[in-house]
């Protein structure tokens, strides 16, 4: 029988959240309360769970059109688990991991055409590991590694040159 990865939920005031990925398993019975945020024009913004005025629970923000644009959980006020964030297409924006509030493991950022943007390492919320920073298509922009926040590794950069590129002092004149 497979085994969980994950498992957010709230079920009978029971908020539980198990993630493997950011090596996360957290329950309590706390009383939730659910509150929902309006745009001006009375349309939902947000449905946010707090006990005791405290984020406990899933935060999703809307869009006007009730589209989904952010959903994460939170654990007595700090960021649990997975992040999701999307474009105004509804297209993934990104997926970033927290535990206790600090970005953990791989965070993933996307071009709206689905290819990866940026893809970032962390470990208790310092860059740890690679770095890579995309142009659209999938072709490799900048290749950094990290360890423990400082860098290790000597930025390897696109070979692609442009103007910006060359020093004024070797610029062509335009005599």
């Amino acid at each position: 029988m497979k085994k969980l990865k994950e498992i957010y939920k709230i079920e009978n005031n029971d908020l539980i959240i198990f993630d493997e990925d950011v090596d996360i398993d957290l329950k309590s019975n706390l009383k939730i309360q659910k509150k929902s945020l309006f745009y001006e024009d009375k349309k939902l913004l947000a449905e946010v769970c707090y006990h005791k005025n405290i984020l406990h629970g899933p935060s999703i923000y809307f869009s006007k059109n009730r589209d989904i644009l952010s959903e994460c959980w939170f654990f007595l006020g700090k960021k649990q688990g997975k992040f999701y964030k999307y474009y105004a297409s509804k297209k993934l924006y990104s997926i970033e991991q927290y535990k206790d509030d600090l970005m953990q493991n791989k965070q993933i950022y996307y071009f709206e055409d689905g290819s990866v943007k940026t893809s970032m390492n962390y470990l208790d919320g310092c860059l740890h590991g690679e770095v890579k920073l995309f142009y659209e298509k999938n072709r490799l922009k900048r290749f950094l590694i990290f360890e423990k926040g400082k860098k290790t590794q000597e930025d390897r950069k696109s070979t692609r040159l442009n103007s910006s590129h060359i020093p004024l002092s070797r610029m062509p004149s335009s005599a």
